[in-house]
């Protein structure tokens, strides 16, 4: 039996699911895909998106994309949200989307559509914000 006192640390607590999905994403589509709603925050914040996207695994967690992809009508998102889901379901599951999906996206979302464009196209030398 091992006894802790009270000076021991506390026992580290699971990972959040954000960091685990970045271990999983490593290459291609899939860290693309992850990358734009760990930069977009708030979806990926909402119990609802993550219920239909993380699946859990015997090595961890994983990004469900056709599950989201199947699940996405039944979420509560407004256009911009819908929108956004889109997009990143259209890099992560290598389909098609009218390039029209980025208009209600407003400018913090399309910035990280932008990027993600450019991180797909093999690029990172492109700036993407505001220019002073």
């Amino acid at each position: 039996m091992t006894v802790h006192h009270d000076d021991s640390p506390p026992a580290p607590g699971p990972e959040p699911v954000e960091e685990r999905l970045r271990a999983w994403a490593t290459e291609g589509r899939d860290r693309i895909a992850v990358t734009m709603l760990l930069q977009e925050r708030e979806l990926l914040a909402r119990p609802a998106v993550r219920r239909v996207l993380v699946a859990r695994t015997e090595d961890g967690v994983r990004a469900d994309w056709t599950h989201l992809s199947l699940r996405l009508a039944e979420l509560e998102l407004d256009d911009a949200e819908y929108a956004f889901l889109e997009v990143v379901l259209a890099i992560a599951l290598g389909r098609q989307v009218l390039l029209d999906r980025v208009l209600p996206l407003g400018e913090r979302r399309l910035a990280v559509v932008l990027r993600a464009l450019a991180a797909w196209a093999g690029v990172d030398t492109i700036a993407v914000g505001t220019r002073s």
